[in-house]
């Protein structure tokens, strides 16, 4: 053998063990897990499980939600570091996130932005012998007593709060928020031991439909189908968008064919019978267009700002 032919077959034996460990082609090949921070059965386990459906379908290989609860969802994404960078593990993220990044606490450059699926929309609501028949008088009373208006959060300091002083600092009000566990937030509302509370429509159409609840204002740019008479923010002069949203993120040192692989699996499995039918049952057609990769990490950009921006007038970072 000749020294070219030598210096041949060692340059391809070389890029033969630089290729990644998986070609995308056969990816996944084995059971795909799904890390995150909040209990089995709550919203961001049953998205998990909504979309591993037809990912089954799809791929022949399972979706698996692990659930890593405590600690404002740092032990979770430390776990999630751990493990290889061979897109088996990925992370469900959400507006925590941003949150935990605004506050120095991770850095979402760790992060590769894999797809987010859901965008959900909240709103602002009372008991249905509030006194406040729409959202102009919720704010009248609220600029006439600063602090008297009280609104009830699911948790404290995350995104419920972050929304809620948005739309205070938009309509130059102050709120005074009490943070619950999401059961007493609903108890507390309804029971009228506070004025309002903030939450999704479709954890709270149920009580809605009840007339337990009655809904004020909605958090998005249009208005909902089912609540044609509830007026947006924006509509009013108020820049409040902001929606929970849920997502996948891979580690930032994935290969890139396998992102953009796995996402147009996703693309697939969210156009499912199965997934679609989850999506209507929790409300969630109406603001969750599938976004992946280049405009999922544009959208996270953007959100970062306005997070960073709404914290640092709240006072949490400096």
């Amino acid at each position: 053998m000749t020294k070219t032919t030598l210096t041949l077959a060692a340059l391809a034996a070389g890029l033969a063990f630089a290729a990644p460990a998986v070609a995308s082609d056969d990816y996944p090949s084995r059971t795909v897990e799904v890390i995150h921070h909040y209990g089995p059965g709550g919203g961001t386990d049953r998205f998990v499980r909504a979309v591993a459906e037809p990912f089954a379908e799809i791929t022949g290989q399972q979706m698996v939600p692990v659930s890593i609860k405590g600690g404002g969802g740092i032990p979770a994404i430390a776990q999630w570091q751990r493990r290889p960078d061979d897109g088996y593990t990925l992370m469900a993220i959400s507006p925590a996130q941003v949150i935990s990044h605004v506050q120095g606490r991770i850095d979402m450059a760790d992060f590769l932005p894999l797809a987010r699926v859901q965008f959900d929309q909240a709103l602002i609501w009372v008991p249905a012998d509030s006194p406040f028949q729409t959202v102009q008088d919720m704010l009248d009373a609220a600029k006439a007593n600063p602090g008297s208006v009280s609104v009830a959060l699911s948790g404290a300091g995350g995104f419920d709060e972050v929304a809620v002083s948005l739309f205070g600092l938009e309509a130059d009000v102050n709120f005074t928020t009490v943070p619950f566990s999401s059961s007493e937030m609903v108890s507390n509302t309804v029971g009228g031991q506070v004025d309002a509370m903030f939450e999704e429509f479709g954890p709270a159409r149920g009580l809605w439909e009840s007339g337990d609840l009655r809904p004020l204002v909605l958090f998005s740019e249009t208005r909902l189908p089912e609540l044609p008479d509830v007026p947006t923010a924006v509509e009013m002069g108020y820049d409040v968008t902001l929606g929970r949203w849920r997502a996948f993120a891979m580690q930032g040192g994935d290969d890139m064919d396998q992102a953009k692989h796995l996402y147009g699996v996703i693309e697939q499995a969210v156009e499912a019978d199965s997934y679609k039918a989850f999506e209507a049952q929790s409300a969630l057609q109406y603001r969750s267009e599938l976004i992946g990769l280049d405009d999922f990490k544009a959208f996270i950009d953007t959100e970062i700002e306005t997070y960073t921006s709404v914290m640092k007038q709240l006072g949490y970072i400096d």
